[in-house]
């Protein structure tokens, strides 16, 4: 697991006005749902091409759609596979949430401290997102700002719901601060215009993942549910 180090994890300079609104993903960040979610897909993929490595197909999938991970093996491998795949990806990872969803440790705690307007904003589908946060118990926190991509043209890591996000809270984006655990999502926040935190408490995080985040151009990284109100705090002066 990565380590922080703490001269690289300075807080930025403020946004101009500051932060005044918080936009989170949801899966790996407010539940613990991305190993859960890939494995099971991985393990589907396998079963139509035993060539593809389990374990290589997981680490792919964080934060990519699944689509596009099948379209990689159909490549690599020749494999056909049923033009249903689509749908029957989706049912696989809705079995496998309902058995063994929980909530990202410390994340009510966290959540109910912060004091600023929130908002999710998932690449997965709506009653995915909504189920996953009443599982979690994080329903009363949100109320009606959970968007998906449903809501707009293009899924992460195109800024498009993130920006919509902004807009549905009457927050400036800039103004706006996204706590993220994949580089596709920390893509669409920058893209967004808005400060991104980088989140490693998921269970699907591996060695170098705070390296990739910073890379992508998150300014922060949250090891822990427990460091996000220091972190935000340190962002809002």
């Amino acid at each position: 697991m990565d380590t922080v180090d703490p001269a690289r994890n300075a807080a930025p300079a403020l946004p101009a006005g500051g932060i005044s609104a918080v936009i989170f993903d949801c899966d790996g960040v407010l539940v613990d749902s991305e190993i859960i979610a890939c494995r099971a897909v991985a393990e589907l993929i396998a079963r139509h091409e035993p060539r593809a490595p389990v374990e290589e197909l997981v680490e792919q999938l964080v934060g990519t759609p699944d689509l596009h991970i099948v379209r990689q093996v159909a490549a690599r491998f020749g494999t056909v596979f049923p033009e249903d795949i689509g749908p029957r990806m989706a049912q696989v990872i809705d079995d496998a949430l309902a058995l063994s969803l929980d909530a990202i440790p410390g994340v009510q705690a966290a959540l109910a401290g912060l004091g600023l307007p929130m908002a999710v904003a998932s690449n997965s589908h709506a009653a995915r997102v909504r189920r996953s946060l009443e599982i979690a118990g994080l329903t009363r926190l949100f109320g009606a700002h959970v968007y998906t991509p449903e809501v707009v043209a293009r899924p992460k890591p195109a800024p498009d719901l993130y920006l919509h996000a902004a807009a549905q809270l009457g927050v400036e984006s800039g103004r706006c601060l996204v706590i993220e655990d994949s580089v596709t999502g920390t893509t669409a926040g920058v893209a967004a215009g808005m400060t991104v935190i980088g989140f490693l408490g998921g269970r699907h995080i591996r060695d170098g993942h705070a390296d990739r985040l910073r890379a992508a151009g998150a300014r922060l990284i949250c090891p822990h549910m427990d460091d996000l109100a220091g972190l935000v705090a340190s962002l809002r002066g």
